[in-house]
């Protein structure tokens, strides 16, 4: 922590001196010249370019409220310039999709946008340099009021878009987006309607995205059956798809009316052609991307084939009766003028490697695991198709083996490090995330949309500087680094384990004890603990209007994470108790009071912010106990009470305090109790290839967070020594000794060829390591490890070690391998032993 810490007051200080790339920012005081958007009881006209396309009138006149709601001081959006300050919105030509730039003189500020959701987005940007957060809506983060808004004199470089289709994928909202939308926001429609997809079309264009999949579930009405919510995306130029169980925009669970079996385009091929061409017919105004393929209903394997070769055959056809509608209807009779993508999600991904061919202009959208790890990345040949190559993300998830719906628990970190390396391997067309019901996915929603926009200009602080920068604009600097500190730590817990995944074992199985040991129960509770305490202490120093945003943004993941490690973990502890021969009563007061904590937690959110905006906005587990309880932990952890050998392991007995040596230097690993212990990230030299590129520490990813990965991805040391870390240790045993690496469960780069690298030591040969197996979803180990968010691989060192001091390296042999922690063993390691804190000499403190 105190490394992020560092890390934080060193960007808050850059941020706080107005350092932003943008010329064009809002300043404090008056330097000559200066913008005067708001000054002296007048206010800048917003000049519209005659016959604007809707979405920029749209962006007008939210930026208009965005002003009223700052100063008070409404502008007036009109077509006709006057004289006085002004502000001009349009479209021009400036060389490359949704493109937009911002310049300003002391007398007109100017917005230009390659197209009109460039210059919408040109707009909203304007609205977040004055000091509007997109989330300003959506979670009631407050605005600074200010008498005056000036801006400082300048021209921005052009912003542009890293990747073409950037958006989000509402799923799993039948418990939280559903029910607000029916009960609260939009009753005279009675689900989701065009009053709502208004409000999320807002905030996407606010996050620089324009695509979505609207929501699916059963009981959602289906986005096409309403024709307000197209008209709706059509007037705020959003582009609408469907996900990859969802061909031809149809909402299968919803519309599709006959029995799922039905559903078969080998036995019923002229109803189900009807049922598409019936949809294309319906969408010849705005904009979509058609997904084509065919699964079945409700993202279950397609019906009517029998064996893989049919159904490779079967889809062939499909494909060429689905593009042929398009062309018909949409394209002039050419498919390829018709955005097209295919995703080969779940048992469609094992069919296209087995030799499915997809159109050449057709995007291939990988997906990930359904857990934050990308499960495939583009050849060399697929990075030439024309159509391009994309990827289907999750920030939620209703699944095996345990769901997590309930508060925000992927690190911006593992966002990163995925996404960037699918960008690298030619990812660039579409990013789709999917988000759940968007509340209490916030974050990660917004920043896997900032790094869609910005792929191709990012660096591995970026997550670490995205959550600093979000703190400081929504809550103030001065509350800035304390926040991003909460947020890092809230991570942290989550990366060991989701608050969603507090049990061991697959739901409706046998009970299995949690794996960490007393010792460990303890110092994770009291960090949860530590972390509600401080963001208590945050939340107090606050101003009263940022109270309900600081709840959903910050204060309610906290809480729960603390509440739910407390009912879980109290109940294991008590479990012990009676085994050993403990009173369990302690603990088991804790575990029934941190339950009705829970409930507290929820209400307050439905019942007690923003005066009840946010009624049936969020649910326990964030699905209900009645439903998909095979994908959620067990309700009653309680019982029966446990064998004595069935239970959480006792504490261990305490370790040796360092034994460091005289001549040892701050960040060595020295031996105690027979282990050295190594965070990856905190290595004591590196060696890159001869054109800059080796192993980085990226802050927040792994349990340690500082896991190390080679970048770029593309890197390539076939001519060249391979990028390699030294880590300086010493040893009092010596001897023969066990290595145990800890991995992130990523997928390979390449197919086929495992998560490999090597490790040496004192400069010799490197020992091959790889793991090579259990990448398959659904497999006993994959589920292990991405509940875990950890993966093991074990070697014993070819010679013995003599005591003293050795250097540790760890050599590249396939770019995609997440390093996240090497433990170096003098005896046996227990299989499933992940090694003790870091063994590390420490900075002297100051």
């Amino acid at each position: 922590m105190n490394i992020f810490r560092a890390f934080v007051s060193t960007v808050l200080a850059l941020f706080t001196c107005g350092l932003p790339a943008a010329e064009v920012r809002l300043v404090e005081s008056l330097p000559k010249p200066s913008f005067p958007l708001v000054t002296a009881g007048t206010t800048a006209h917003i000049v519209l370019q005659p016959a604007a396309p809707e979405v920029v009138k749209i962006a007008a006149r939210d930026l208009a409220d965005d002003i009223t709601a700052i100063t008070g001081k409404p502008p007036q959006v009109i077509e006709t310039p006057r004289s006085g300050p002004k502000v001009i919105l349009r479209i021009k030509d400036i060389g490359r999709w949704e493109a937009f730039r911002i310049s300003a003189t002391p007398e007109t500020l100017t917005i230009d946008g390659n197209d009109p959701r460039g210059l919408a987005f040109g707009i909203y940007e304007l609205s977040r340099r004055i000091g509007v957060s997109p989330w300003h809506w959506w979670a009631d983060v407050p605005v600074t009021k200010l008498e005056e808004l000036h801006l400082s004199v300048g021209t921005d470089p052009i912003e542009q878009p890293a990747v073409k289709y950037r958006g989000i994928f509402l799923n799993d909202e039948g418990w939280g987006l559903r029910p607000w939308a029916a009960k609260t926001f939009e009753p005279e429609v009675g689900n989701i309607g065009p009053k709502t997809y208004s409000k999320i079309f807002e905030l996407l264009l606010r996050l620089r995205a324009n695509t979505i999949w609207p929501a699916m579930h059963p009981g959602t009405t289906p986005f096409h059956q309403i024709p307000e919510n197209t008209a709706a995306a059509d007037r705020y130029a959003i582009v609408t798809g469907s996900s990859h169980a969802e061909p031809m925009l149809r909402n299968n669970v919803g519309e599709w009316k006959r029995d799922g079996r039905k559903f078969n385009y080998l036995t019923n091929r002229d109803d189900v052609r009807h049922y598409w061409e019936d949809r294309v017919k319906q969408r010849t105004s705005g904009e979509s991307i058609f997904t084509i393929g065919m699964r079945g209903i409700h993202d279950s394997p397609i019906v009517g084939p029998k064996s893989q070769n049919e159904r490779i055959t079967t889809l062939t056809e499909i494909f060429t009766d689905q593009r042929a509608m398009l062309a018909r209807h949409l394209g002039n009779g050419d498919p390829t003028r018709v955005p097209q993508m295919f995703c080969p999600y779940k048992e469609v991904l094992s069919d296209y490697l087995a030799g499915l061919k997809i159109p050449d202009d057709v995007t291939i959208v990988w997906p990930d695991d359904n857990f934050g790890y990308v499960r495939r990345f583009g050849t060399a040949a697929e990075r030439k198709r024309n159509g391009g190559l994309g990827v289907y993300y999750h920030a939620s998830y209703l699944g095996a083996p345990l769901s997590w719906l309930w508060i925000d628990t992927l690190p911006p970190a593992l966002v990163w490090s995925e996404m960037t390396r699918a960008y690298e391997q030619g990812a660039r067309n579409i990013w789709i995330v999917n988000v759940g019901d968007i509340k209490n996915t916030e974050r990660s929603m917004e920043f896997f949309l900032d790094l869609a926009w910005n792929a191709d200009r990012t660096d591995p602080a970026a997550p670490a500087r995205f959550l600093l920068e979000t703190a400081a604009r929504d809550f103030g600097t001065e509350h800035a680094a304390g926040i991003a500190d909460i947020l890092s730590r809230l991570q942290a817990i989550s990366f060991a384990r989701k608050t969603e995944h507090l049990q061991w074992h697959i739901s409706l199985n046998p009970y299995q004890p949690t794996g960490l040991n007393e010792s460990e129960i303890r110092d994770r509770l009291a960090a949860c603990e530590l972390l509600a305490n401080d963001c208590e202490t945050i939340a107090n120093r606050l101003p009263p209007d940022a109270a309900d945003a600081f709840y959903q943004l910050v204060g309610f993941p906290a809480a729960i994470t603390a509440a739910a490690n407390e009912r879980y973990f109290r109940s294991e502890l008590a479990r012990a108790d009676i085994a050993r021969g403990r009173p369990p009563e302690p603990n088991q007061t804790a575990a029934a009071e941190a339950a009705k904590r829970i409930d507290r937690l929820n209400a307050r959110y439905n019942e007690g912010i923003a005066g009840g905006k946010w009624q049936h906005a969020v649910t326990v587990q964030g699905v209900s106990a009645k439903d998909w309880i095979r994908f959620q932990p067990d309700a009653k952890m309680n019982a029966p009470t446990p064998a004595e050998d069935n239970i959480c392991p006792p504490a261990p007995p305490a370790v040796s305090p360092l034994n460091t040596p005289a001549d040892a230097r701050p960040g060595d690993f020295v031996e105690r109790d027979g282990v050295v212990s190594i965070d990856a990230g905190h290595f004591t030299s590196k060696s890159d290839t001869p054109d800059g590129a080796g192993w980085r520490s990226i802050q927040g990813l792994g349990r340690t967070g500082s896991a190390v990965t080679v970048l770029p991805s593309t890197t390539d040391w076939k001519d060249a020594p391979a990028p390699h870390l030294v880590y300086r240790f010493h040893t009092n045993t010596g001897g023969s000794a066990k290595l145990r690496v800890r991995l992130l469960p990523t997928h390979p780069i390449t197919e086929g060829t495992g998560l490999r690298f090597a490790i040496g030591t004192d400069g010799g040969k490197p020992v091959p390591l790889a793991l090579t197996h259990g990448f398959e979803p659904k497999s006993s180990s994959w589920n292990d490890r991405v509940l875990a968010n950890a993966t093991h691989t074990t070697a014993d060192l070819p010679a013995k070690l003599a005591p003293g001091w050795h250097t540790l390296e760890l050599h590249a042999v396939d770019p995609g391998v997440v390093v996240d922690k090497i433990v170096l063993a003098f005896g046996d390691l227990p299989p499933s032993y992940d090694g003790p804190s870091e063994t590390r000499v420490p900075s002297p403190q100051p």
